[in-house]
């Protein structure tokens, strides 16, 4: 029975999250035998020194499960909502920002108290809940339209307030642990009294959103989290019993930032089916789905190529933590972006194969009678034609009016004529576009459902997509590079010439890549790069100059003093090489 006992642990009801508790009641009943004054000693536990939390070097399965939430919610609201102009681009921003702060505190307090038990299991169920409904509620949520949704940003309110009363019940519950200790119940009462009021703040937000009426109201939503946010950090820093010092908070940040590389590897496998689907793999596409690759790759490596667990002092590490709020927001745009941009290029290939045969046949003959044959036959042919291959609706696609239009005119070079084929061009390539997913913003195509729609309005918004989507990829690259050398200045303390090097690095090659998005100015520029393959090998290029300049930086600049001196210790005396940093 002991040996069943010792493999099969049974899970306690609530565990204590400080350290070496065991072994301290181990020592109490020890202390009771006959062993010397030296066992007497080990007994008493001043409560004016604060007691040590359990170490955490690696997250647990529990923890990694509740991180699979986060992306998944952020896989379905991606595939849900598509930005296709500047508010949809705010909303996706706005709902990614509290998905986000909901996935920090859960963290912050699992990284310095989580201790597996029932409790806290239960504790977890609930968490999950909140993204769950994060998950249903995210379909609807649109800031530009509360009053229509109003009910939508209601239950939005009630969830938020019920994960900070899930997060005041796991902070109460560590006051029975540490009650004698005034150092560390004074901030976890902080920790309880700013989720206490931010509940507060959401359930009367409840009743701000009225279907009688638009709101702004949701903005109190970000600034209760950023509030929340440095109302931990704060007390953190100033009662460092309860800081992030031995935890594996690095590590979370880490975790979440490859599962966001990972989940853009997922986009772009998807956006590889497009490809097949167009039966395209010209080297212009294949050099897009390689720099792609590269690119997640790049990332990847100028990354956690810089992550070191042991080198970050208690204020560094909190702002280096919150750094990843726009170093992932910036990294989930452009991962969205990379893949939008493989499908566009896949398209726009599409088009000039398919035009190449028009432009050949309108050559070739004067006979409007011929030309309108041909181009109702490259339509409407059941079998090959445009419409049966990409499987649309001839009615939505219907080019009918255009055709008579044309062969009536008699001349195919007067101005009617040519109108009338370039309102039948663009409804092809509507037809192509659509097929590949690119289409004009959701709001513009719902208005004009029950109108005769323009053919060249709906190219025009269509194309406007894709220039929103060209400014903001180039944005988040150059944003998630800037960001990452503003992170290397946050992680070392003791900078040396090679560390100031690649933090200049990544700011300088950052600032020019996301000065690319400014030639939208100039029109002429925008649509020849807008249709050219060079948007995706730009950014990887820059980023391969990053990783490329940084080993050989590494190479040529000397190591800091203090590494060396270690080295050389350890080769002397071999012994493990230690590096600490102080706050």
């Amino acid at each position: 029975m002991s040996l069943i006992k010792r493999r099969y642990h049974a899970l306690p009801l609530i565990a204590s999250p400080l350290e070496d508790e065991n072994h301290h009641s181990h020592a109490s009943e020890e202390s009771l035998e006959p062993k010397g004054h030296s066992a007497l000693v080990t007994v008493a536990e001043p409560s004016d020194v604060p007691p040590a939390f359990r170490e955490k070097e690696e997250a647990s399965s529990i923890e990694l499960f509740y991180d699979l939430f986060f992306v998944a919610n952020l896989t379905t609201f991606t595939t849900g909502h598509p930005i296709d102009d500047k508010t949809t681009l705010s909303s996706y921003v706005g709902f990614l920002a509290i998905l986000w702060f909901t996935w920090l505190q859960v963290v912050l307090y699992d990284v310095r108290f989580g201790v597996d038990s029932v409790f806290e299991r239960v504790c977890k169920v609930f968490h999950f809940g909140v993204m769950i409904a994060f998950a249903v509620i995210g379909v609807k949520f649109d800031p530009s339209k509360t009053d229509e949704n109003y009910g939508t940003f209601r239950k939005l309110s009630v969830v938020l307030v019920i994960s900070r009363l899930v997060l005041m019940t796991q902070y109460g519950s560590l006051l029975a642990w540490v009650k004698n200790h005034k150092k560390i119940v004074t901030p976890l009462l902080v920790h309880i009294a700013a989720f206490a009021i931010g509940a507060v703040v959401c359930l009367g937000l409840t009743f701000s959103f009225k279907q009688t009426s638009s709101s702004s109201s949701y903005i109190t939503w970000y600034v209760v989290a950023v509030l929340e946010a440095f109302a931990v950090f704060i007390t953190c820093s100033q009662w460092r019993a309860t800081s992030f010092k031995h935890t594996n908070l690095n590590e979370r940040c880490g975790l979440l930032t490859l599962i966001i590389l990972g989940e853009g590897i997922i986009v772009l496998t998807k956006a590889t089916t497009n490809v097949v689907k167009g039966e395209n793999f010209s080297a212009a596409i294949i050099g897009q789905i390689i720099s792609a690759v590269l690119i997640i790759y790049f990332l990847y490596i100028l990354y956690f190529d810089q992550v070191e667990s042991k080198r970050y002092g208690t204020i560094r590490q909190q702002f280096w933590a919150l750094s990843h709020f726009p170093f992932h927001i910036a990294l989930v745009l452009l991962m969205e972006g990379t893949s939008r941009l493989i499908t566009w290029r896949n398209a726009i290939e599409f088009l000039d194969k398919f035009f190449i045969p028009i432009d050949s046949v309108w050559s070739s003959t004067n006979d409007t009678a011929v030309l309108a044959e041909y181009l109702t036959k490259l339509a409407y042919t059941k079998k090959d034609g445009l419409y049966a291959l990409l499987e649309a609706d001839p009615s939505k696609y219907d080019i009918t009016k255009f055709i008579t239009t044309f062969n009536s005119t008699g001349n195919k070079t007067s101005e009617a004529a040519v109108e009338a084929v370039e309102q039948i061009e663009a409804t092809f390539i509507n037809a192509i576009f659509s097929y590949f997913k690119i289409k004009e913003p959701k709001k513009v195509s719902k208005g004009q459902e029950s109108l005769s729609v323009d053919p060249f309005n709906v190219l025009y918004n269509a194309i406007n997509v894709q220039d929103l989507v060209m400014v903001y990829f180039f944005v988040a690259a150059g944003l998630t590079l800037i960001i990452m050398g503003l992170q290397i200045a946050l992680a070392k303390k003791r900078k040396v010439t090679g560390d100031w090097a690649a933090i200049a690095l990544r700011l300088v090659v950052g600032l020019a890549l996301a000065l690319v998005a400014l030639v939208t100015t100039n029109i002429n520029t925008q649509q020849h790069f807008l249709y050219s393959p060079w948007m995706l090998p730009t950014v990887c290029l820059g980023i391969f100059i990053v990783v490329i300049l940084d080993a050989v930086l590494g190479y040529l600049l000397p190591a800091p003093k203090e590494l060396i001196s270690a080295h050389e210790h350890h080769q002397h005396h071999g012994e493990p090489v230690h590096h600490h940093n102080n706050a």
